[in-house]
């Protein structure tokens, strides 16, 4: 059984030993899903959130006609459901896009939290606001940025967080098919395979198989027109929840 993950909870403040073990203690026992099967459907009773343990997931809507749109991609240490805590059923469907792991945390968990250990509470918070700002970056890159521009975004981000998370730098290796990615961009697949073309050719990517080896990142952080983001650690702030 693999440990749970704690970059994300710790990336923006230390935590203590207690704090931590608490948040270890909330979470149910691991459980795999296979690829591709849904870890929670839209419209479902909202009973939990989960973490993320081990492989890749996409939070999605489903819409009345049947098609299901991909809004957020997830890697290890991600905790998912949580934006449905403002709602009595599933705003999101969640999607395992690899076999994962998973452990839930019941909602009276999420009570504990807040009362026994207001440093974690915050880092939670804190994450929140983080992911808010991927969804306004991507937002911003379907309303006003081309198609190839819009990839660079999206390839940049996940390149990030693999990074965050101690994964190779320059590397991006995801189980995303061209199909999905459109689906991601809003683009076609035809599209999608033309602008990895022509950034291959431009010598800022290679592809090999679903791997991706990002060969320039300035050039392509300049391309994508968004600043590398500086988060902060430690902030004034939080450290006084400890006083």
């Amino acid at each position: 059984m693999s440990d749970i993950p704690m970059q994300r909870l710790t990336e923006f403040a230390g935590l203590n030993a207690n704090d931590l073990a608490l948040f270890r203690s909330l979470f149910g026992p691991e459980k795999r899903i296979s690829r591709r099967r849904d870890i929670r459907t839209q419209g479902d009773p909202v009973q939990e959130i989960f973490l993320l343990s081990s492989g890749w997931a996409v939070s999605c809507f489903d819409l009345r006609g049947g098609e299901r749109q991909i809004v957020k991609l997830h890697t290890p240490g991600d905790v998912l459901g949580a934006p449905s805590l403002a709602m009595e059923t599933a705003a999101e469907t969640l999607v395992g896009m690899t076999d994962v792991t998973i452990r839930s945390m019941p909602l009276s968990a999420i009570g504990r939290i807040f009362k026994e250990a207001p440093s974690l509470a915050a880092s939670l918070f804190i994450s929140a606001q983080q992911e808010r700002i991927f969804l306004m970056e991507r937002l911003a890159s379907l309303g006003r940025m081309p198609a190839i521009k819009r990839f660079a975004v999206l390839l940049l981000h996940v390149h990030d967080r693999l990074v965050h998370i101690g994964r190779e730098c320059g590397v991006v290796d995801w189980p995303f098919t061209q199909a999905d990615l459109a689906d991601i961009l809003g683009l076609t697949s035809v599209h999608v395979n033309r602008i990895m073309r022509s950034l291959d050719q431009q010598g800022l990517i290679k592809r090999r198989g679903s791997t991706v080896i990002l060969s320039d990142l300035a050039a392509l952080r300049r391309l994508s027109e968004l600043p590398e983001r500086q988060w902060i650690h430690g902030p004034d702030w939080l450290a006084q929840i400890a006083l």
